[in-house]
């Protein structure tokens, strides 16, 4: 089938047309219902997103509780919805609370480390205590390694610092050579003219009534000497300002590096690491530079300049990532509260609000996993609630709001059973009049009060009831139904088998006479088709069989029977459909002779086919012309 295909798509047929092909309609306003139940969009674009390519542009994830959405990498999500986000909040819930004795150790060594290297510790070797205690956190698996990244460039900037003590040292070392140089070439100087460099002896009158005395050669400032000792002091200025300018660049990579290492903490959520390398910094760096280099205009710029108001800085990433801990804790608080007093549902956003920033803190990884069981279980009803909605299974939908109600004292179901009542109320009156109508011997009109009541609601039980109605007392609606629901499957096939009882069922019915000629007509037209192209197969006449039926699968593409013969019968003409293919290929690019080629070649395998002879004719009318 896939052969055949792209067979047909080489040769460049024209517009395919089909086993039925329904007559040209107006377009007619939709009048059936809209869904009860409705999901918000998953995701959309953000129009006032900046797409910049900035390493801390737009990476920070937020949560926005008015509306249950995410804001992630430009992008909005509806945070219930979104796949990624709804399996890691539930992988949240079903963990125990991580309250070990390992996780307890590793938190007591971080709350260590912020007190010793805190700007009120007055004790002396609280950072190189601190710097110790690093490598140990980052054993338990919940630091992720990130303390050890911060022990490493702490290392490396403490390197830099090293390096920056030991280059001013040579660069004061420098400084004392120039120094000592420019003495001695003073004194060569001098012992050359008896006076100091720059002033000059009476020796005669010239133009300015005055000349100064010429360098003996060999000797002072015309010895080789002192061209040495000058050549000297510009050589060691020279090496002085290289010094000075490596060791600037050295300690600004550093220092940048560091802010990256510091801001990429933050927009991974690990505020306590945020704050443990801000006070870290102020160890390393004492010069009052502590502005961060993010690039302005970014998003992770627009959230400080929003918040603090002025450009970002080591500092006010340490303050945002301390009110970030404070919100979440009192996030977590809040939601206990709510549990208590069995607000599930406000409890649920509460912890969501809190889990978003806050998925690496303490107060969030130590909730009871009994409290947030009560979270799961409210989550996966009111999914339940959304797809008996948006199945429009009705009866369910009303089990889960009674049960919704009982364990969730905030829940409000109202607009949700207004939506469900009168979707039933609608499809049990449209049951009604159907049932009317067929009373009437009005089958039409009673089919399309059905249709509606199916619409608003597939399984009311008095559609089956009405359904098992009209089986036992009209078997020509019941044909009817059938001849339908085969149209829409495009069933043709099927619809000619039973011919003899849909001639019956629509013989009143014009339109659908119509649609059941047209298709018997097709279907018969097909069949003839293929018996003969069989018969060419027996007699050894492959390629008379496949372009007949190749013919006629240009108008009826969508019969799966001559489909698959068409596929059967590929493989035997392969040399013949390439020839063609070719041969159109080089016509489509206006390689005239070589098409005439192809094409003679393909008259040869097969001398009575019609498309050959059509692309023969057709180019040798091109050449006359």
């Amino acid at each position: 089938m896939k052969n055949t295909i792209l067979t047909l798509s080489l040769l460049g047929l024209p517009t395919l047309g089909q086993v039925y092909t329904p007559p040209a309609t107006k377009p007619t306003t939709n009048t059936q219902p809209t869904d009860t139940f409705s999901r918000p969009a998953t995701s959309s674009n953000n129009p006032g997103s900046n797409s910049n390519n900035s390493l801390f542009g737009n990476e920070i994830a937020t949560f926005d509780p008015s509306n249950d959405t995410v804001q992630f990498n430009g992008k909005t999500f509806a945070a219930e919805d979104n796949r990624l986000f709804r399996a890691r909040f539930v992988k949240y819930l079903n963990e125990p609370e991580k309250n070990s004795a390992e996780a307890q150790r590793y938190r007591k060594t971080i709350d260590t480390i912020l007190k010793l290297v805190s700007p009120h510790n007055k004790k002396k070797g609280g950072f190189a205590k601190a710097v110790a205690l690093l490598p140990s956190a980052s054993e338990y698996p919940g630091d992720s390694g990130l303390s050890e990244s911060l022990s490493n460039a702490i290392y490396a900037a403490v390197l830099s610092n090293r390096n920056h003590a030991q280059t001013k040292q040579v660069i004061n070392e420098l400084e004392r050579e120039k120094k000592r140089r420019i003495r001695t070439a003073d004194f060569i100087a001098k012992q050359s003219t008896g006076e100091e460099i720059g002033e000059s002896k009476k020796a005669g009158q010239g133009s300015q009534g005055n000349a100064k005395v010429n360098p003996t050669p060999g000797k002072g400032i015309g010895s080789a000497r002192y061209a040495e000792h000058l050549r000297r002091i510009v050589a060691i200025e020279a090496a002085k300002k290289t010094k000075e300018a490596e060791n600037r660049v050295k300690r600004e990579v550093a220092k940048v590096q560091y802010q990256a290492m510091m801001v990429q903490f933050f927009v991974q959520r690990r505020f306590q690491h945020v704050r443990m390398a801000a006070r870290f910094y102020h160890h390393l760096w004492r010069d009052g530079d502590n502005k961060l280099e993010i690039k302005k205009g970014s998003d992770l710029y627009q959230v400080f300049s929003d918040t603090v108001g002025f450009s970002p800085t080591v500092s006010s990433l340490d303050t945002m990532a301390t009110e970030a801990i404070t919100d979440i804790d009192e996030g977590v608080e809040a939601f206990l509260h709510l549990v208590k007093e069995q607000e599930i549902y406000s409890a649920s956003k509460a912890l969501m609000d809190s889990f978003v920033p806050g998925e690496f803190m303490p107060s969030v990884n130590t909730l009871p996993r009994t409290e947030k069981r009560k979270i799961l279980k409210f989550i996966r009803a009111t999914n339940t609630l959304k797809n008996a909605g948006e199945a429009k299974d009705y009866a369910t939908a009303l089990k889960i709001l009674d049960q919704l109600k009982t364990e969730a004292n905030d829940f409000d179901g109202t607009k949700y059973r207004a939506q469900i009542t009168a979707a039933i109320m609608g499809s049990n009156m449209s049951v009604n009049k159907a049932k009317n109508h067929l009373i009437s011997n009005q089958s039409e009109e009673a089919q399309k009060e059905l249709g509606i009541a199916a619409s608003l609601w597939p399984l009311n039980p008095k559609l089956k009831e009405f359904n098992d109605l009209i089986e036992d007392s009209s078997p020509i609606l019941q044909a009817k139904n059938d001849f339908d629901r085969l149209f829409a499957e495009q069933n043709y096939r099927e619809v000619v088998k039973r011919k003899y009882d849909f001639t019956l069922a629509v013989r009143d019915d014009p339109e659908r006479r119509a649609m059941l000629d047209q298709v018997i007509e097709n279907i018969t037209e097909i069949d003839s088709t293929i018996r003969e192209a069989r018969a060419f197969s027996d007699n050894g006449q492959d390629y008379a069989a496949y372009e007949k039926l190749t013919k006629t699968l240009e108008r009826f593409p969508d019969d799966p029977k001559i489909n698959r013969i068409v596929a059967e019968t590929a493989p035997k003409v392969a040399n013949f459909t390439n020839a063609l293919q070719r041969a159109k290929k080089h016509e489509e690019r206006g390689n005239v002779g070589s098409a005439l080629s192809w094409f003679y070649k393909a008259k040869h395998l097969h001398p009575g086919s019609e498309k050959a002879e059509e692309g023969i004719e057709r180019l040798l009318k091109l050449v006359s012309n």
